[in-house]
């Protein structure tokens, strides 16, 4: 029998890459990006309570706190960098440093406020086919129809204008006391 051997092929060249995860900043999203990512935040978190069993760990209006909102996205934008992202750039333990962190995140996951009674129910009650979620989303919400407005960028832009500001007063405080020495 004859012996085959196979080159390794180069890539092919229009096999496309998977973008980069992005940071994910909701106040900085327009309306419609904001509610496509809340589409594919909520497809993940269902994922999530079954995956894991936490649905007695997650509000189930977790869609309506921004605050939770904001940890399950850094988990799922986590959890993506770990499952999906560039494997040269993860450490060899990356899965179990997402789960831990899971785990550390998931007390910040409920609202108090939200649980009148302990309830167990036999099966996850998930978001998307939730009544109350599509209400919600018909509302239409604050969440998904405030202007843009990303809160780092605003800081650095009110820094920069206090320092422009300081400097034209040193300029102007130079400037008058070269003027007293002439």
């Amino acid at each position: 029998m004859a012996e085959t051997t196979t080159e390794p092929q180069a890539p092919d060249a229009q096999e496309e890459k998977p973008e980069p995860p992005q940071r994910w900043v909701w106040a900085d999203m327009d309306p419609d990006d904001r509610e496509k990512r809340l589409g594919e935040l909520t497809l993940w978190v269902d994922w999530l309570i079954k995956t894991y069993d936490v649905r007695n760990q997650i509000a189930r209006c977790w869609y309506r706190h921004p605050r939770i909102i904001e940890h399950l996205t850094a988990l799922y934008i986590g959890w993506v960098r770990t499952y999906a992202g560039d494997p040269t750039k993860l450490g060899l333990r990356a899965e179990a440093e997402w789960i831990k962190d899971l785990y550390a995140f998931l007390p910040r996951l409920n609202s108090a406020s939200c649980q009148t009674s302990h309830m167990e129910s036999p099966a996850p009650q998930l978001t998307d086919g939730d009544d109350a979620f599509g209400q919600w989303l018909d509302e239409p919400p604050e969440f998904l129809t405030a202007p843009r407005a990303h809160p780092a960028k605003a800081q650095v832009a009110r820094l920069a204008k206090e320092a422009e500001a300081a400097a034209k007063a040193r300029a102007a405080r130079r400037e008058s006391g070269e003027k007293k020495e002439s």
